[in-house]
């Protein structure tokens, strides 16, 4: 049977496609995550809070400094929290929660209690919009982005945040495999993810083209995939090992925040 690859369904991982040869799962972080956690992937684009929960049965392909992914050295442009007042005004407040998350939610989490030391913020799974803030990620995002909302005028970047709190780039997911995976079947999905990224870089100017319209026009989505870097360095190996030691340090990979949903715990 042909590997399983988890894919995040993303604007700015379209550089890593096609994959000839491969059954591929495009899906939400969160929903790779839950096949993750039962080891039904055999490799997949994992969001880095999903590979530290799963690293007892997942690792980053490639070596430390050769491993591949979605990182970004200086901003998302589509990763925000959305507010209705400052941040330091979000004690006790209710902070909504896109159900696509499994790291942003993290991030935001570490930048809100242990930067800015904000205690107790309530977060809710599920955006409505309705409450004092809100975390958006992907498309979602970027459409955010091109059409604010007015009602928060208050708009953060948590990738910049986090190069402004820590010097690092913020690594958002790493293409990892089962560890169970003959170093045979290790070295094809390398070699395949590696020839989808070369040809994907050169195919920026066409996937902007083609997904131009309401997440932006063609010049915007170009500068936005080319803010990522995609291929890790030692930069990005030092960012995702701090915010792996800062989150489980928080306990927050342990034990996740209680959300609610219609009332109910989450």
């Amino acid at each position: 049977m042909r590997l399983l690859l988890g894919q995040l369904a993303y604007l700015n991982t379209q550089p890593f496609e096609p994959f000839p040869g491969l059954r591929v799962f495009r899906a939400s972080p969160s929903e790779i995550g839950r096949l993750a956690a039962t080891s039904e992937l055999d490799a997949g684009l994992l969001s880095a809070g999903d590979l530290i929960r799963n690293e007892g049965r997942y690792s980053p392909l490639g070596d430390p400094h050769g491993a591949f992914g979605i990182a970004c050295r200086k901003k998302a442009g589509s990763v925000f929290l959305l507010s209705r007042r400052p941040p330091e005004q979000l004690g006790g407040r209710i902070v909504e929660i896109t159900r696509e998350t499994s790291t942003s939610v993290l991030l935001l989490r570490l930048w809100l209690e242990q930067r800015l030391g904000i205690e107790r913020p309530e977060y809710r799974l599920g955006v409505t919009r309705e409450h004092e803030a809100v975390l958006l990620i992907g498309d979602a995002a970027l459409r955010e982005r091109e059409r604010p909302d007015p009602r928060f005028p208050y708009r953060f970047d948590l990738a910049a945040r986090w190069r402004d709190w820590t010097g690092l780039p913020f690594v958002f997911a790493i293409w990892s495999a089962r560890r169970s995976l003959t170093s045979a079947k290790r070295s094809v999905l390398q070699e395949t993810i590696a020839a989808s990224l070369e040809r994907g870089v050169e195919r920026i100017p066409e996937i902007a083209a083609d997904a131009a319209g309401p997440l932006g026009d063609e010049a915007t989505i170009a500068g936005y995939l080319h803010d990522f870097t995609y291929r890790f360095d030692e930069p990005e190996r030092r960012g995702f090992e701090t915010f792996r030691r800062l989150a489980r340090n928080g306990n927050l990979i342990s034990s996740p925040p209680t959300m609610q949903e219609n009332g109910m715990s989450c």
